[in-house]
């Protein structure tokens, strides 16, 4: 894995070289080499590739969240709730969140991939049989690079009447700060359908202290805040999260 630094931005873009990268080996014939994972940067989504050697089958299982497959090699056989369907290269699969499904290698003799894709980087994997259960970043131990398990910063803004359009520009000016704080993963702002001057600004960081001890004590801190001073009521509310359920 390679990276292309870009000044000012915390994360960083990457070139993934699938042969370079470590693979679990899933039993039955099938290996798995993760791509963009939570470690690698991912904030909404997880990819890799899993190989299957000749006639393998993996375990018939679900995810909470939705799949989807692009065979990129060979001939395949995907078995989505029990209805069974011939594949072959580029044929593009999605199955919603708890689906039973798996795919196997329709070939007695030659290989065949799929490049799998997950909707969250909180995606899990479950096995009809025998009910064993694991997040799919945390699939591979002994690899380089485990995973990442976002904090959410939410802050609660109420903004003065009439500053509604000034406050979301200086929020949107705001936003490389935020980018290039070490850490910082997520910059989303919401705004109250019931009411219209309450917005909600969520922030994804890697650790609570990146954003109470790094992004507090920097020296942007301070150009954040004289954006938004002159917009809201008062000061925000705000509380960290951690993730604990994605049912679909």
């Amino acid at each position: 894995m390679s990276s292309l630094p870009v000044p000012g931005v915390n994360q960083q873009p990457s070139i993934l070289r699938p042969d370079q990268l470590p693979a679990k080996d899933r039993g039955a014939g099938a290996r798995t080499v993760p791509l963009v994972t939570s470690a690698r940067g991912a904030t909404s989504f997880l990819n890799g590739i899993t190989s299957f050697a000749p006639g393998a089958v993996i375990g018939h299982h679900i995810h909470n969240v939705a799949e989807s497959v692009i065979v990129l090699q060979g001939d395949a056989v995907v078995d989505i709730d029990g209805v069974r369907t011939p594949l072959h290269v580029f044929d593009t699969t999605f199955v919603p969140a708890n689906i039973p499904h798996h795919f196997e290698n329709a070939s007695a003799s030659e290989p065949m991939k799929i490049f799998w894709t997950y909707a969250s980087v909180d995606a899990t994997r479950t096995l009809v049989e025998s009910g064993e259960h694991s997040r799919i970043d945390e699939e591979h131990p002994g690899g380089p690079d485990g995973s990442v398990r976002i904090v959410r910063e939410t802050a609660r803004i109420t903004v003065l009447p009439g500053r509604e359009d000034a406050f979301e520009a200086a929020i949107a000016e705001a936003a490389p700060l935020f980018q290039r704080a070490k850490g910082a993963r997520t910059f989303v702002l919401e705004r109250s359908h019931e009411n219209p001057r309450e917005y909600r600004l969520v922030v994804g960081w890697e650790s609570i202290s990146d954003h109470t001890v790094g992004f507090r004590g920097s020296a942007d801190v301070e150009r954040w805040r004289g954006l938004v001073s002159d917009s809201i009521a008062g000061l925000p509310e705000v509380a960290h999260f951690h993730h604990v359920l994605t049912a679909f």
